[in-house]
């Protein structure tokens, strides 16, 4: 077993990269439907420096807001690294290439459906302790 990570750690990890694939999946979602949109920059979050960042957040002081009105942690309002747009190619209407939304989506749909596996795979295994642990 791998120093340092426990089972919580992992339930937590997880979690968090289900999270940030849903919100990945809403952006490049979004960029499929302003295909037809001119002057539309796609835009896009890096799963690993989203991944690193929460992972690193996991550990830090957390700090309480008492207002949806204050800012976040790291002073930005923003809770981890946000979205960018991209600098992609002009292709006479915009810069969203088709091709390329459609692979992101199946890789980030690759991620967020492995992390909800091995999620349900840890649930199974908390189960089977806890049933077995009745007896």
């Amino acid at each position: 077993m791998a120093e340092g990570v426990t089972f919580t750690r992992a339930f937590a990890a997880l979690q968090k990269a289900i999270g940030i694939a849903q919100k990945r999946h809403e952006l490049i979602s979004g960029n499929i439907s302003n295909v037809d949109t001119p002057d539309y920059r796609a835009k896009d979050i890096d799963f690993k420096t989203a991944m690193a960042h929460a992972l690193e957040s996991e550990d830090s002081l957390r700090l309480a807001r008492t207002s949806e009105a204050h800012m976040g942690p790291n002073g930005d309002g923003v809770n981890g690294p946000g979205p960018v747009q991209e600098t992609g190619e002009w292709n006479g209407y915009n810069w969203v290439q088709i091709d390329r939304e459609m692979v992101r989506l199946m890789e980030n749909n690759m991620r967020y459906r492995t992390a909800t596996e091995l999620l349900l795979r840890k649930i199974a295994i908390l189960k089977e302790v806890i049933r077995e642990g009745g007896r």
